[in-house]
């Protein structure tokens, strides 16, 4: 669908008392929340229709927030078709304005930071961008309180305090729609005060000429996770677990660019259909889609094999295991046999059921059954390993 303009204020009174996440008793959306705000605003553009009550609520409930300040990477946890792609600072760089502007572009207004006044230090505030105009930006700012978004407001007037645009925008959060179909409606497009749409304009969005793929690569022998977000704390967002040599369809229009870039997230498809982000820097860029070459071993055990409804889920030996290493054990004992001795950031695949294994990462005193890379299988101390990106 394209993204409509959709105008929440912080003051409005309906929500400006109420505490915001985990606060304290002074933290109210109207003082605080221009970020949950701008949030609300973003994702009511986008069809998911909430307001910052409902959302500061909604966020409280899936542990969004830390005190008052919002985990940005929660809204996919309510909708996962909503999903953080690119979390930037910019404080002492200048702001990455071509990635703003391809985000726009794609029908995907942004969500950045900024200083709200010209006093010395910095007093931040959070705006949405959803069209470029000359060398400004026009932006739902969530502090005022007016509900007229066929009113084109500018970024530079109000908060550049005298710097270029570069040097204006602090932070930038770009949040990815899957239900965004292209364009964003202009000034005059719709309103929200009740008195009717009229027939909106859209910015066009650029597609590409052809489809583009890439692989993970030969050296990725543990294989890679695909997850529903870019959230790697959890690994409940995981959708599906791949081996080395997988093929994937790019989904995002400059996602090809990314391939191998350290920290950047890919949107893919997998030749069973199978969606969700991969990290790019284990992935490498092919010109044509080739077939998907197994070379992870796959548990045939019951008892051992996911079901096509879960996934494999991979751990991390902790560096705190130095130059001894992990003992993989032939069963849930010190005293047994020394199946195999891990290194620091060796990948383990978990080969119990997920639910159970899950809660035991990081725990002392808990044992998890997994497989080595050479395809050893035992038990080994669930604190001596962490949940893998």
């Amino acid at each position: 669908m394209t993204f409509q303009l959709v105008y929440y204020s912080q003051q409005d009174p309906k929500w400006k008392q109420d505490i915001l996440g985990f606060g304290d008793s002074e933290d109210t959306i109207g003082y605080v929340g221009c970020a949950l705000t701008s949030v609300a605003m973003l994702i009511s553009g986008h069809g998911f229709i909430e307001t910052p009550r409902t959302l500061n609520q909604k966020l409280k409930d899936v542990n969004g927030f830390a005190g008052a300040g919002i985990r940005w990477g929660a809204v996919s946890q309510i909708y996962p078709k909503v999903n953080v792609k690119s979390n930037i600072s910019c404080l002492n760089t200048d702001a990455p304005l071509a990635q703003i502007d391809a985000s726009i572009a794609a029908g995907q207004p942004v969500i950045v930071m900024v200083d709200s006044t010209p006093a010395s230090g910095l007093l931040t505030h959070w705006v949405v961008l959803y069209a470029k105009e000359g060398n400004d930006y026009l932006m739902l700012d969530p502090w005022p309180y007016q509900t007229d978004v066929n009113k084109k407001t500018y970024l530079m007037p109000r908060y550049s305090q005298g710097n270029p645009l570069r040097r204006s925008i602090m932070h930038v959060i770009i949040y990815e729609s899957f239900s965004a179909s292209g364009g964003i409606a202009q000034p005059g497009s719709s309103t929200t005060t009740g008195t009717g749409p009229t027939p909106p304009v859209t910015v066009p969005v650029a597609t590409p000429t052809g489809s583009f793929f890439a692989r993970v690569k030969a050296d990725v022998t543990w294989g890679l996770n695909i997850r529903s977000s870019i959230d790697t704390s959890s690994p409940r967002n995981i959708v599906v677990s791949v081996p080395a040599g997988t093929v994937f369809t790019l989904l995002g229009a400059d996602d090809y660019a990314k391939i191998g870039g350290v920290n950047q997230w890919v949107r893919v498809r997998d030749d069973k259909g199978h969606e969700g982000f991969a990290a790019a820097w284990y992935l490498e860029k092919i010109q044509t889609a080739a077939p998907v070459i197994e070379t992870v071993p796959v548990p045939t055990s019951t008892e051992e094999a996911p079901s096509t409804a879960s996934y494999q889920m991979i751990v991390v030996v902790k560096s705190r295991v130095g130059r001894f290493g992990a003992k993989v054990y032939e069963t849930e004992s010190v005293k047994s046999h020394i199946v195999s001795t891990e290194k620091m950031s060796a990948r383990l695949v978990v080969i119990e059921d997920v639910s159970k294994a899950r809660p035991k990462i990081g725990k002392t005193g808990k044992w998890l059954k997994v497989q080595t890379q050479e395809g050893k299988k035992g038990f080994v101390k669930a604190e001596l390993v962490a949940l893998a990106e």
